[in-house]
């Protein structure tokens, strides 16, 4: 038998590699794209960052606020949430009752922070300016960097990363 002829089986590229190395490879190179398609399909959504706040047009049509900050405050034993007023008429009785009162609700464990310890206005409310209301952070509800819904009424703002 001639030895100089070699069989497909017997090939060996010029690294030495034979078919039984490339389809590893192959093999490999589909594994990690598969992996990455159904990461990038599946994976997490996009990330928030600390004190980005959304927009709801409906909480400021409605009461004439808008949020602009959740922080965790006090070494983790208070809330701090701040909104700027938009419409005197509408945020004049803002957060005084119970139906205009905000609640934060931690996203990822659905616990409630809703006991005010300072803040919700008891004068005239003007244009433009910043209020704010402390929480007690009962059960360390809220936590740094966590998303939160702030809840008013049947109006809910999502998607809110604390600091």
């Amino acid at each position: 038998m001639n030895k100089s002829v070699a069989t497909v089986r017997e090939w060996r590229g010029p690294l030495g590699l034979t078919f039984n190395h490339l389809a590893l490879a192959a093999g490999l190179l589909l594994l990690i794209g598969s992996a990455f398609l159904a990461w990038q399909i599946f994976g997490p959504g996009p990330q928030l960052e600390p004190g980005a706040m959304p927009l709801s047009p409906e909480i400021e049509e409605k009461f004439g606020v808008r949020f602009t900050f959740v922080a965790v405050t006090a070494g983790g034993g208070m809330v701090e949430l701040r909104y700027r007023v938009i419409d005197e008429g509408k945020a004049a009785n803002f957060g005084h009752y119970t139906e205009t009162a905000p609640m934060i609700i931690a996203e990822d464990t659905g616990k409630v922070v809703d006991v005010t310890i300072m803040g919700l206005h008891n004068h005239r409310v003007e244009p433009g300016r910043m209020y704010y209301v402390l929480y007690r952070n009962t059960d360390s509800a809220v936590e740094s960097h966590r998303p939160v819904t702030i809840a008013v009424g049947d109006l809910a703002l999502e998607h809110v990363v604390a600091w």
